[in-house]
């Protein structure tokens, strides 16, 4: 009889001594027809006195989220007309129920989007580049103070963890270096070949090829490569240790995370990307004579003898470059993973402006350098 009692559908009653309504049957997803009840209490409550009115729960009614809120909704209604309802009588377990849903009942509806403004967007953004930019400084500053030291004593260095970021960031990135790098020579021996066919000057596709690799191409593409796969991989490791709290735990031990991770990796790169600049010249090179040698008849013999006879300047000038990308695309990647706040959403993002940011100022320096060697006649 209970079970057939408690699985009735929800309904209401009034009683007037003293004023009351009834709640009786199911309050719950199954036994709600949310209007029918609505209406039937505005109807009990017309019915009663005024002045507060009294729930109460009959013995066999239960109630869940679902009737708790349509509850909510006839209390109200019955507020918009005047009318008090006082739940302070239904037992401890409704009372429970009810409380899941309170909140639910006083949600207000979120602001309205303010206006869009292009001079108040323009702000943010500068505030915004002018903290990001305010914490590299700093992080630079930092990463400064611990380095100066471990110069002067060099046996303090985590040689161990460096060999280890040299072999992920050098060995490991030696296979897609030469290859691009010898895909780049291809393109750039074809794009100058058809011009200088034209002119009979193939002769000069082996100085072209040497010049452009050697002082921009060789040098740009390994710093973009290596901004693209170890730069992201700095900020993705630092940034998931941030998360799991791994940094916090080496300060807590008196060790400097600066120190531990940082530099090594910072040294490991400024090692490594000289090398695979080096590996990059001569692919590109060898990509170019490929290209002279088999599609506009160059002979091998007269290409190498032209590419001897180029000063050493073009070698040198492109590989002086690579100390100050390897150390640009190190703080960048570092900075980010170390600045990760909150969540992994953040790792990611921290992984993507990483990556934008290091290819944006390998390119920015290598404008200024070649203004620069430009202007000093080199």
């Amino acid at each position: 009889m209970d079970e057939i009692a408690a699985s009735s559908p929800a309904r209401l009653h009034a009683a007037s001594e003293p004023p009351r309504l009834v709640l009786e049957g199911a309050w719950t997803a199954a036994g709600v027809k949310a209007e029918a009840l609505i209406a039937a209490a505005a109807q009990a409550l017309s019915a009663l006195p005024e002045g507060p009115v009294a729930l109460e729960a009959a013995a066999q009614a239960e109630l869940d989220t679902v009737g708790a809120l349509v509850l909510e909704h006839i209390a109200a209604e019955a507020k918009a007309k005047g009318r008090v309802l006082d739940f302070s009588s239904l037992p401890p377990a409704w009372q429970a129920t009810r409380s899941l849903i309170a909140h639910v009942a006083q949600r207000t509806p979120p602001p309205a989007p303010e206006p869009f403004s292009g001079f108040a967007y323009i702000g943010k953004v500068a505030v915004d580049l002018a903290r990001h930019y305010r914490d590299m400084l700093a992080f630079i500053g930092e990463v400064t103070l611990h380095l100066l030291p471990l110069l002067v004593r060099p046996w303090r260095i985590r040689w161990d963890s460096v060999i280890v970021e040299i072999e992920a960031a050098g060995v490991r990135a030696v296979p897609i270096v030469a290859l691009l790098s010898f895909l780049i020579g291809v393109v750039l021996a074809y794009q100058a070949g058809v011009t200088l066919d034209r002119f009979g000057a193939n002769v000069f596709i082996a100085d072209m090829i040497g010049v452009v690799v050697m002082r921009e191409m060789g040098p740009m593409i390994a710093a973009i490569l290596v901004a693209g796969r170890t730069g992201s991989s700095y900020a993705a490791q630092l940034g998931s240790m941030r998360v799991t709290q791994e940094i916090d735990a080496l300060r807590s031990l008196a060790l400097p995370p600066v120190e531990m991770l940082v530099i090594p990796r910072f040294l490991a790169l400024a090692i490594t990307l000289p090398l695979l600049t080096t590996l990059a010249n001569a692919a590109g090179v060898l990509g170019g004579m490929v290209v002279a040698t088999g599609g506009f008849g160059l002979d091998w013999t007269v290409g190498l003898q032209r590419l001897g006879r180029l000063e050493n300047t073009h070698y040198w000038v492109g590989l002086v470059k690579t100390p100050v990308f390897a150390t640009v695309i190190a703080l960048i990647g570092c900075q980010a993973g170390m600045s990760v706040r909150g969540s992994a959403l953040e790792v990611g993002r921290a992984t993507t402006s990483s990556v934008v940011q290091a290819i944006f100022w390998v390119i920015v320096l290598d404008a200024i350098f070649s203004i620069a060697f430009r202007r000093l006649g080199l």
